[in-house]
């Protein structure tokens, strides 16, 4: 299970209105550079890996959308499935998801989910981003 872990710069583009996370477009990708949670704010801050055997640079959209009960507020995805083929995909040990509409700053860190180890894909391998129901709740 991977733990999950919140750029500090995420709250702050909260309250100053940069992230509209019903309408735009959350973008997921795989990187094996340790995350500086307190540092790293937008998606150039944070390597990503090499594109190609079943990976797209950029990452995949979640197909985000957001609902609300009461005081809490919901964020929900759609899983994400990667397939090697051609070759491998990775290693990567870490799922880093970024908001892709705004301009300024432009593709800002939400948050990134750690495997707690390195993960490489061999041809015909699966890797799926499981969002179950919710990608993360506000409340």
């Amino acid at each position: 299970m991977a733990s999950a872990n919140r750029f500090e710069a995420f709250s702050e583009h909260l309250c100053e209105g940069v992230h509209n996370l019903d309408t735009g477009v959350i973008r997921a990708y795989l990187s094996n550079t340790t995350p500086d949670l307190a540092a790293d704010a937008v998606k150039a801050d944070l390597a990503e890996i090499s594109a190609g055997n079943g990976y797209t640079a950029g990452g995949e959209d979640t197909l985000n959308a957001t609902s609300r009960t009461g005081a809490v507020t919901s964020i929900t995805a759609t899983d994400i499935t990667w397939t090697a083929s051609g070759g491998t995909i990775g290693p990567f040990r870490w799922l880093v998801h970024y908001n892709d509409t705004p301009t300024s700053p432009a593709d800002p860190l939400l948050f990134n989910w750690d495997y707690g180890s390195a993960i490489t894909l061999q041809i015909g391998e699966q890797f799926v981003a499981d969002y179950t129901t919710t990608q993360f709740t506000v409340g």
